[in-house]
């Protein structure tokens, strides 16, 4: 007979089991001086079109916070930081795709089945994605024609900020895996599915039983360390759900402050979620990106989502993806 416990935990698998999906995990090889041309990777030159346009943006440079606690172990209080005036700078080169390879992981039939994608993002202002005016600090290109592709360097007044030792990303050759992806604890709290149960558990244990639930459906407790990189499923969060900031900021609100959601009435609220759920989907997140000795963190220890409405990813068009920056 089994016990009330080993129910509960079945009851949830059971309640999550339908909001599992397929990701697509990138496995970084060692970093190499060059590869050929078309070849899926993480930084290094990209391959693009002779035609070309090389994207830019400006805005406030990025300042890392300042540690909490100093090396002495002793509480440093926050102090107002000077502005660090703004910049505009071409986009750095993230990632390219070769969907060829890629699709045949996708168990799903979301991406393209052929041609390249390629991943841009402002590397000196890191912007959060929280602010409407955030748009074109990260792009996302789908070359259908692999012909046409050449090797381009950036261009020569790219900025390279300290963080990255003053050079691109390391060119690191990728290969692809499939793998289950199950929503994370924060993830599902977000869903009618969790509102629905939860009061058939004890009150504070809820996520104890949700971590068991989730690794019977498949979900390793690895799978939110900074180093992972993968394509569509469930984004490894690090901070909050995803789903209603790309609706919401894309919109038209600014999300960066508490209160921005007191602002909207219950019936809104309601339908901004649904809207959420409905129409949008991760489509590359990118983790730590590491080269030997060397690492390129995202802030400390922190991803980069690449977002997409579903429309838009079977309609091709990847000119209205969102980004969000979190990191620890």
């Amino acid at each position: 007979m089994k016990t009330l416990e080993e129910k509960l935990v079945n009851l949830l698998a059971d309640t999550v089991r339908p909001l599992v999906q397929s990701e697509i995990r990138i496995v970084t090889g060692e970093a190499a001086d060059t590869l050929p041309v078309g070849v899926s990777k993480i930084g290094g030159m990209p391959d693009l079109p002779e035609d070309f346009v090389w994207p830019d943006f400006e805005g406030e440079r990025y300042v890392p916070e300042p540690p909490m606690y100093g090396e002495d172990g002793e509480y440093c209080a926050e102090e107002e930081r000077a502005s660090p005036g703004r910049i505009r700078a071409p986009l750095a080169f993230l990632a390219q795709i070769d969907c060829r390879i890629a699709s045949a992981f996708d168990r799903e039939g979301l991406l393209p089945k052929d041609g390249m994608l390629s991943f841009f993002y402002e590397i000196n202002t890191m912007k959060s994605g929280f602010d409407p005016a955030d748009r074109g600090c990260a792009r996302v290109f789908w070359f259908p024609d692999l012909t046409v592709l050449r090797r381009t360097p950036p261009p020569p007044e790219t900025v390279w900020p300290d963080w990255t030792g003053r050079r691109p990303l390391p060119c690191v050759p990728v290969t692809f895996a499939s793998h289950t992806s199950v929503p994370c604890y924060d993830d599902f709290c977000e869903t009618e599915e969790e509102g629905r149960i939860l009061g058939e558990f004890p009150p504070g244990r809820f996520w104890e039983y949700y971590d068991e639930a989730a690794r019977s459906l498949g979900w390793d407790e690895e799978s939110a360390e900074a180093e992972r990189s993968k394509l569509l499923g469930w984004p490894d969060i690090l901070n909050n759900p995803m789903f209603v900031d790309c609706e919401a900021v894309t919109g038209g609100f600014y999300i960066g402050d508490d209160g921005w959601m007191d602002r909207l009435t219950y019936d809104e609220k309601v339908e901004l979620r649904r809207r959420a759920r409905r129409d949008w989907t991760l489509l590359f997140q990118l983790g730590t990106v590491r080269d030997g000795e060397r690492s390129v963190y995202w802030g400390e220890a922190g991803h980069l989502f690449f977002w997409i409405r579903r429309e838009d990813l079977a309609r091709r068009d990847f000119s209205k993806t969102w980004t969000i920056f979190q990191c620890g």
